[in-house]
C-alpha cells in the first residue's frame, strides 16, 4: 500500500520553475527555422529531419520510420515527462539523432559532432545542444537522454543522482493509467549482486556523490539511484518526492531530508536493509 503525504502541487512546482529567470523557450517558428538549416547542412546525405515540439529530430532510417518514432515513442515520453515533472521546456532548440545502428552512430558522432562515444547506446551532449544516440537497439536510451535537458531548464544543479536515477528509471517505460512508469530492467543483476556482496554505501552516501563521485563510483551508482526511484514510484511516492526535493533544494541539496520526509523514516540504515530485500525479490 502506497504511504499517504501531503502532495505538493503542480501549480506550486510550475510557480517556483518559471521564478528563476530564463531565456525564452523556443517558438514554433525558431524550430522550424532550426530544422531548415539543418536540412541544408545535410542534404544529399540520406538524412530525415523534422520538428516535433519541442525538438528537432534527425534522423537515418527510412523517412516513414523516422516519422513514427518522433510521433509515437518521442511525442509519447514528452507529453508524460512535461504532464508529471518538468513545466518548464528547454531553452534553446535540442536536436535529437536517431542514428539506425551502432556503426551509424559512432560514425554520426565523430563526424558531425567530433566525438568518440563511450557508450553503444547513446548520450546527451549540453555543448552540442544534442541527443545522439543509436536508436537500434529501441527506444529506452531516447527516453533516458530526453530526461537530461528537461531537469536542465527545470531543476538547476540536480545531483546527478537523481538526474541519472530518473533517466535511467525510464530506460524500460511502459505507460500506467495515463503517466510514464519505469520496469524493472537489465540493471536489477548487477545491483543484486553488489547487494548480496555488502558493495553498496549508506544511502545518505549516495545522495551526497559529487558528480564525479558519482560517475567515478567502484559500486553501480546508476543502479543505486535507479532503484531508489523505482521503490518510491511502486509506493506512488515518486513525483511527490520529486517535487518537494525541487522546491527545498536549496535547503535540502542532497535530498535526503525530503527523503525521510517522504518516507516518514528517520533511520535510514534500516531503510536501506528492507529496500535491499525488496530489491532482491524484484524480477526483470
Amino acid at each position: 500500500m502506497a504511504r499517504t503525504v501531503a502532495p505538493a502541487s503542480l501549480a506550486a512546482v510550475v510557480a517556483l520553475a518559471c521564478a528563476a529567470p530564463a531565456r525564452a523557450q523556443p517558438m514554433a517558428d525558431d524550430l522550424d527555422a532550426h530544422a531548415a538549416v539543418v536540412r541544408d547542412r545535410l542534404d544529399g546525405r540520406g538524412f530525415t529531419v523534422l520538428v516535433e515540439p519541442p525538438f528537432v529530430v534527425i534522423g537515418d532510417e527510412a523517412p516513414a520510420k523516422v516519422r513514427r518514432r518522433a510521433e509515437t515513442t518521442l511525442r509519447w515520453a514528452v507529453s508524460r515527462l512535461e504532464q508529471q515533472f518538468f513545466p518548464r521546456r528547454p531553452d534553446r532548440v535540442i536536436e535529437i539523432w536517431l542514428f539506425r545502428n551502432e556503426t551509424s552512430y559512432r560514425r554520426g558522432a565523430r563526424e558531425l559532432f567530433g566525438d568518440e562515444p563511450t557508450t553503444p547506446y547513446g548520450y546527451y551532449s549540453a555543448d552540442d545542444d544534442a541527443i545522439i544516440m543509436n536508436i537500434g537497439p529501441g527506444a529506452g536510451t531516447l527516453v533516458h537522454e530526453l530526461v537530461h535537458p528537461y531537469m536542465e531548464a527545470n531543476f538547476p544543479g540536480v545531483p546527478s543522482w537523481m538526474n541519472e536515477g530518473l533517466a535511467s528509471l525510464y530506460e524500460r517505460p511502459v505507460d500506467r493509467d495515463g503517466a510514464i512508469w519505469g520496469l524493472p530492467n537489465w540493471r536489477l543483476r548487477n545491483l543484486k549482486r553488489e547487494i548480496r556482496a555488502g558493495r553498496l554505501p549508506p544511502l545518505p552516501d549516495l545522495l551526497a556523490t559529487s558528480t564525479a563521485a558519482f560517475y567515478d563510483a567502484e559500486y553501480d551508482s546508476y543502479a543505486f539511484a535507479r532503484y531508489l526511484l523505482l521503490y518510491l514510484q511502486e509506493q506512488g511516492t515518486l513525483v511527490d518526492f520529486y517535487r518537494r526535493f525541487l522546491a527545498a533544494r536549496r535547503d535540502d541539496p542532497t535530498g535526503v531530508a525530503t527523503l525521510r520526509a517522504v518516507l516518514g523514516e528517520t533511520d535510514l540504515a534500516a531503510f536501506q536493509r528492507r529496500w535491499a530485500r525488496w530489491v532482491l525479490r524484484l524480477e526483470e
